[in-house]
């Protein structure tokens, strides 16, 4: 059994991800629940390269219901075969 590894990735390489559909938030995920001023704090925290804690992500070429939109910006479906990233813990 392969266990998990640990990575980093920078701001930009996320949104890419996400706008390309790379990165989903699956159904199953619960509700998002922090306010505009949490959210915006992070996102600063995030830019300015501070430890923020973890993501955990889910790789799979399986296809999931998934959450297609993110805010008011709508994400493109994923291409045939391509390995799409679940939220599954820091949404």
């Amino acid at each position: 059994m392969k266990l998990p590894q640990p990575t980093h990735a920078n701001y930009s390489n996320l949104i890419n991800d996400i706008s390309r559909g790379r990165i989903k938030i699956p159904q199953f995920q619960r509700d998002f629940v922090w306010n505009i001023q949490k959210s915006a704090a992070l996102l600063d925290s995030v830019i300015k390269g501070y430890p923020v804690g973890t993501f955990i992500f889910w790789a799979t070429k399986d296809r999931l219901r998934s959450v297609r939109d993110l805010g008011n910006k709508a994400l493109p479906p994923p291409k045939d075969g391509e390995t799409v990233s679940f939220v599954l813990d820091g949404q």
